[in-house]
């Protein structure tokens, strides 16, 4: 008989936190809520920032020009598009593949013909 009881307590206690927990508020919403928030602030001063140095480079007739290089790139991400190369993938598929720019692909083509 005294085990039906505790059987009876434990469940009623199951069910009255299983009951709590659907009211309890989540915190996991909120945290991703502010890093969403978090994410679109920095996304806007860096955006922000770049205007303004868009701005000064006009000012003081600065002309910068990015040149590709593949030092930017890891070397697993290389040997993906060499592989890619080799196997016949033209660079239109490898810049979708990769994210990569067809500059970058083509510098990093470019670099292992040369090694050759």
């Amino acid at each position: 008989m005294d085990l039906w009881i505790i059987v009876i307590i434990l469940l009623v206690i199951a069910v009255a936190l299983i009951g709590w927990s659907f009211y309890k508020k989540d915190n996991g919403e909120a945290i991703k809520e502010e890093f969403e928030e978090l994410s679109l602030q920095l996304l806007q001063d860096i955006y922000g920032l770049k205007n303004r140095i868009s701005i000064l480079e006009k000012e003081l007739n600065i002309h910068t020009e990015e040149k590709t290089t593949s030092v930017k790139i890891h070397d697993v991400l290389k040997k993906h598009v060499i592989t890619l190369y080799t196997q016949g993938v033209s660079t239109e598929d490898i810049a979708n593949q990769t994210r990569l720019s067809k500059a970058t692909i083509n510098v990093v083509i470019d670099e292992y013909i040369d090694e050759k």
